[in-house]
This record gives C-alpha cells, structure tokens and sequence, in this order.
C-alpha cells in the first residue's frame, strides 16, 4: 500500500474519531508517571539565579528546561511557563529575565519537541509527514501540562499563580494547552493563529512551504488535511481558557503566521480578553508586548494595579527625544522673542 493511500486512509479514520469522541482526549497523560526530576543550579546574578531543570513526560521523553527564580519578594513566587517559538530554545526567554524577574515572576522555559536539547538532525517539527507533526504537537501540549507537574513540586514557586507566554510557535501550541490545562490562570499568546489548513496553505514559514508542496504528490485536500489536523488545531481548544483572561498580540502584515489565521483565533477567543494589533510583520515590538504583557499579569496574577503602567512609561521614555526637543524649540524661540524686544 502506498504512501498516499496510507494517509487518505489516516485522514478518514482521524475524521471519523473526532466526530465521536472529545479533543480533550489527544491530551490526556497519566499523573502517576514519574517526574524524575533533577534541578542543579547553573548561573546567578543579582536579580534571579538559574536552574536547570529536567522531567520526564510521556512517551518516555527527558524534557530539558530551565527555571529562573527572582530574588525579589519572598517566595513562594507565581510563575510564568514560557514556550519559544519554532527553531527557538529555551534559552530563548534569557534577555527578558531581568524585567521578568525584577517584576517578581519565575519562568519556566522548556525545550519544545526536536527544538535546543531535543533537536534531532533531519526531523523537524513542522514536517511534510503529517502523522509526525501530529504526535509533535500532541507531545508538547502534554509536556507542558507536565511542566505544571513539576512546579507544583517546588517550594519556591505558588502554583494556584500559574501564567502561559508563547510566541508563534508557542501561541499556537500554548492556544492548545491552555485550553485543556485549568491550572493556568492568565496567559499571553503573540502572532498565534488558527486554522490549520489556513497556515500550512499561506505561510511562507519554509518549513510550512515543504508540507504545501508535498500535499499534491500525497493526495491529499486541504478539506482532508483540516479534517486529519482538526484535533491539533488552536480553533478547537482557544475558547475553553474562559472565563480566564486572555492577552493576544497580533501582527496585521504578518506572513509566516498569516493573518487572517490570528483573526479567527482572536475571534473564536472568548472573554475575558484583550486585543493588541500592531503595525508590523511577524516580528513585533517586543520590549512593548513585554511591558503589556508584565501588566497584564500584575493585574491577573497579583491583583496589582499601577498607577502609571509600564506601558506608560516606556512610551513616556520612547518619546523623551521629541518631547526634549520641543522644550528646545520653545526655549530658542523665548530667547529670540527675548533678544528682538531688547533691540
């Protein structure tokens, strides 16, 4: 039997099991497997110390990670799980870990499925071989849930203050895994989308470029293919995070996550949530989305308000430049208006 009548065979029997039987199944795991988990600590700094950490999920996988605890505050500390987004690492979470931490949050950041510690030569997780993409994605979800596991076995860390922040790759993934976790409080998703077929037919991403053209010499539809990716497909789980607040950061000229797919994920969102739109491709202005989304967790995570937000203030600081010269320009004109009248 060929390759192409294998996967129109998977893709009727993947259609018929999700018309029976709940999403919410692909994502189950037992909570009695063995964490085995190690944590050694591996650099500090005034701010935080670092910790690397490893546990086993399913499927026996040593998942590789890496907790940042602050200094800050006395513990235990709510904590934010971060994901990177694709051909990203955990490391990846390194440059925003003295705001993170000076705002009173450890991370937890991990290895996604063949990314950093896991990266196998030849695989990819975006891969032309559905089936492999599918098992990925399922993997990630569930190592995620198991990240929750492992900081639920941490004095330091509160474990009833859990957020999720992810980025492409990480929103898509982590719109799943929020969605089937109800231990995470508040999450944060930038340029995530949804609609499987949507994505995989208009990224230019080239990974995703090699699933699309290999779909003609399988046979397969994009109706087929949306049918076999239903059960990993953010659309399918963003809603079942409410009544939980949600912060999405989308990117309207956006090719590798297309837009559109970050609108019907937006729109399939419920409340409570909040929508920032920007002005950019994929790549958006992190150090605002930073200072959204630190906000943003304050109030959901803390109950803190501030009385000028750092979003404020970094835009009080972005215009500093213009606001000096204008003070400059008023100045030389009181000097000239000064100097004419004493003529």
């Amino acid at each position: 039997m060929d390759l192409v009548i294998l996967m129109l065979l998977a893709s009727l029997h993947l259609a018929k099991a999700i018309n029976s039987t709940d999403y919410l199944q692909y994502y189950e795991y037992d909570k009695d497997l063995p964490l085995n988990a190690t944590m050694d600590r591996i650099s500090e700094n005034p701010r935080y110390v670092v910790y690397k950490v490893y546990y086993t999920s399913i499927n026996n996988e040593r998942v590789p990670a890496l907790l940042i605890i602050p200094k800050k505050n006395k513990a235990p500390h709510p904590c934010i799980i971060f994901l990177h987004g694709y051909g990203g690492r955990k490391e990846d979470i390194l440059p925003a870990a003295d705001l993170i931490a000076e705002a009173g949050y450890a991370v937890l950041s991990i290895d996604a499925p063949l990314h950093g510690e896991r990266s196998v030569p030849g695989k990819e997780l975006y891969s032309p071989i559905i089936e492999e993409s599918f098992r990925g994605f399922i993997q990630a979800v569930v190592d995620l849930r198991r990240a929750i596991d492992f900081l639920e076995s941490i004095e330091e860390i509160d474990h009833t203050r859990i957020g999720y922040a992810g980025g492409s790759m990480g929103g898509i993934i982590g719109a799943i895994f929020i969605g089937v976790e109800p231990r995470v409080k508040a999450a944060v998703l930038a340029v995530a989308g949804g609609s499987m077929s949507l994505m995989i037919a208009r990224s230019k991403h080239p990974s995703v470029i090699r699933i699309r053209e290999k779909l003609p010499e399988m046979g397969i539809s994009y109706e087929e293919l949306q049918k076999m990716l239903d059960p990993i497909d953010p659309l399918n789980f963003i809603h079942l995070f409410s009544p939980r607040p949600l912060q999405l950061h989308l990117a309207k000229y956006d090719e590798i996550v297309p837009t559109e797919a970050q609108a019907q994920l937006a729109k399939r969102a419920r409340e409570p949530k909040e929508i920032y739109w920007y002005n950019t491709g994929h790549n958006l202005p992190l150090d605002l989305v930073l200072a959204r989304a630190l906000d943003f967790f304050d109030n959901h995570l803390k109950g803190e308000k501030h009385l000028v937000s750092r979003e404020a203030k970094l835009l009080i600081f972005k215009a500093l430049p213009f606001i000096g010269l204008v003070v400059l320009m008023i100045l030389l004109t009181l000097i000239m208006k000064y100097l004419i009248g004493r003529q």
